[in-house]
């Protein structure tokens, strides 16, 4: 019997349930992208330590954490299913009855857990996090590829866990399972907000997923922790990284395409508001009278 996983519980993690994803779910993927239904490119997996503590730092997209999937996918094939990153998922996600177990049964890990990374169990190697958190995963389809704002607590683990970052960029995520708003109202019932599906099953996508070259903060000692200043630095820096791959790639992707596009009507619509009103250009002054 696999033992029970309790949210608050920091003294182990959840066995990843590898019989379930090296006899069930892999072997589904790899017929879908067979078959064609998905294709799969893998980028940049020398730069994936093959040993010791990881993090790493990717976009997130999506109503459903396929993306996450699709990076444990791409670092099993490469260095084996050992290396499987543990993911930091949303409390509410794994306290839901039927979603929650069903992750945990993936490695998933609550990221409130993160909040105190010297914390984490020692024997969690390979952590994934998403650092735009749901507000990535729950952006609309017209938004694709523009990620938001992120945290800066992957920097914290990273220095607590004396781990390199890896910066990830996965593209096909937007495409495959498209959100059609975000919704809000639903918050203060369960916990989050989320992201309504545009379609109720995931489409043909080309995923992508690229890996980048290690950042390292181990040099700053473990009292960089409390250093918000350079915490947030990384943060920008790794986020910048990811930010300038995607908008390299994305625009070979619909969605890509098509945010692009409203993201350019956006700013002609903002850039013709200022010339319609600028509160620092002198008052028009009245011509002279024409005589009567």
């Amino acid at each position: 019997m696999r033992p029970v996983f309790r949210l608050h519980d920091v003294r182990s993690a959840p066995q990843i349930d590898r019989d379930l994803l090296v006899h069930r779910v892999i072997p589904v993927a790899r017929a879908l992208i067979q078959l064609g239904y998905f294709s799969f490119d893998v980028e940049g997996l020398e730069h994936v330590p093959r040993e010791g503590p990881v993090v790493f730092a990717q976009n997130h997209a999506g109503w459903f954490a396929l993306d996450a999937f699709f990076v444990t996918l791409a670092v099993a094939q490469g260095h084996g299913l050992r290396r499987a990153p543990y993911f930091a998922t949303h409390d509410a996600a794994l306290a839901a009855p039927v979603l929650g177990p069903f992750l945990q049964r993936f490695g998933a890990l609550p990221a409130s857990w993160f909040r105190r990374p010297e914390k984490l169990p020692p024997e969690v190697e390979s952590i994934g996090i998403c650092p735009e958190g749901v507000q990535g995963n729950t952006k609309p389809f017209w938004q694709a590829y523009r990620m938001k704002d992120w945290n800066r607590g992957f920097v914290r683990v990273a220095i607590a866990r004396d781990a390199p970052i890896v910066p990830v960029a996965v593209l096909g995520s937007e495409e495959c399972l498209p959100v059609a708003w975000t919704v809000r109202v639903l918050e203060p019932l369960v916990g989050s907000i989320f992201g309504a599906p545009l379609t109720p099953i995931p489409l043909p996508s080309r995923w992508r997923v690229v890996f980048h070259p290690p950042v390292h903060v181990a040099a700053h000692g473990r009292e960089a922790i409390a250093d918000a200043a350079f915490c947030t630095s990384v943060a920008r820096h790794v986020q910048g990284i990811v930010q300038r791959t995607l908008d390299e790639r994305a625009a070979g992707y619909p969605l890509g395409r098509l945010s692009a596009w409203f993201a350019e009507q956006r700013a002609r619509r903002a850039a013709a508001e200022d010339r319609t009103f600028d509160p620092l250009a002198p008052e028009p002054q009245p011509g002279p009278r024409s005589a009567a």
